[in-house]
């Protein structure tokens, strides 16, 4: 396949563009500076990019906290952005798999969500990005929407990396132990998001994050573990549980944003590999 990404050069995209590639294909990243989301002329160019089979789009605002002061950045990038570009793929034929995220919904629910759960983003993030998968559908309904959650990869910043730094630093952590998500390994989405354009797999919304949900907290202490094994060290862990309302925020996450997964398995789609494995590999690729 010929596939265009945008957001390339991030943290998924860098894994998304490389298992593309890892399995044969043809694959266009340009930089945001050719490219602009935000920006309809500029994205009006793919078009004169190649024929493209797909194309992936990575690209989003995910600054959760700013979002709240730079709105309109936020819109620009994460709402009406993939409007843009869902109207480019319609008019050149390009089929879309556009990423989304748990922040869609408020975290009131006691079971995983699944996609056709109500939605109610509690900030700006989650609202722009609402409206952005609103606006995908408006223009391509053929399109696929993945959402995902708790992202973290070895190729930016990401929650376990700053922990691990901070441990090793000799810093004092304090972590939430009652927000309660699916950590999700770039390299498995990645490996995910390719499964499902080989499959062709049918138009929608489906949800795709690791099979493991845990708090933050919790989810420190495995990183900092998984680190501590690969390199045999005994430094100890001591991170301090802490509620929410301990570690204020500009915006509010949701409390409980576990992702059912069952819909994507149902398209053929293998689950995740479980979040031990995933940061076994994780912490081996990182620099820190």
């Amino acid at each position: 396949m010929n596939v265009l990404v945008l957001g390339g050069s991030g943290m998924l995209g860098q894994d998304v563009v490389a298992e593309l590639k890892r399995r044969g294909n043809d694959v266009s990243a340009p930089p945001s500076r050719e490219i602009d989301l935000a920006d309809p002329q500029s994205v009006a160019l793919i078009a004169q990019l190649g024929r493209f089979d797909w194309c992936v789009n990575c690209a989003a605002y995910t600054a959760v906290d700013k979002a709240e002061d730079e709105k309109q950045r936020a819109a620009e990038l994460n709402a009406m952005g993939p409007g843009y570009l869902a109207r480019v793929c319609a008019m050149s034929g390009i089929k879309l798999l556009h990423i989304s995220t748990d922040f869609v919904f408020d975290g009131a629910a006691s079971e995983p969500y699944r996609e056709d759960a109500p939605t109610r983003p509690l900030g700006v993030y989650g609202r722009t990005k609402l409206l952005g998968e609103e606006a995908v559908q408006a223009a391509l309904p053929v399109a696929v929407i993945i959402r995902t959650a708790w992202l973290f990869g070895a190729n930016g910043k990401s929650f376990p990396r700053t922990m691990i730094g901070a441990w090793k630093a000799g810093k004092t952590l304090k972590v939430v132990t009652d927000q309660v998500g699916c950590p999700t390994y770039t390299g498995d989405l990645a490996r995910t998001i390719v499964d499902a354009i080989e499959a062709n797999i049918f138009p929608g919304i489906y949800h795709a994050a690791g099979p493991d949900s845990m708090s933050w907290h919790a989810f420190a202490l495995k990183a900092i573990g998984a680190y501590r094994t690969l390199h045999d060290l005994s430094q100890p862990v001591d991170i301090e549980p802490i509620r929410t309302e301990q570690w204020p925020t500009a915006a509010m996450r949701p409390p409980y944003s576990v992702l059912s997964t069952a819909k994507l398995q149902a398209a053929g789609i293998a689950p995740m590999r479980p979040l031990d494995v995933a940061l076994a590999e994780f912490v081996a690729r990182l620099d820190v």
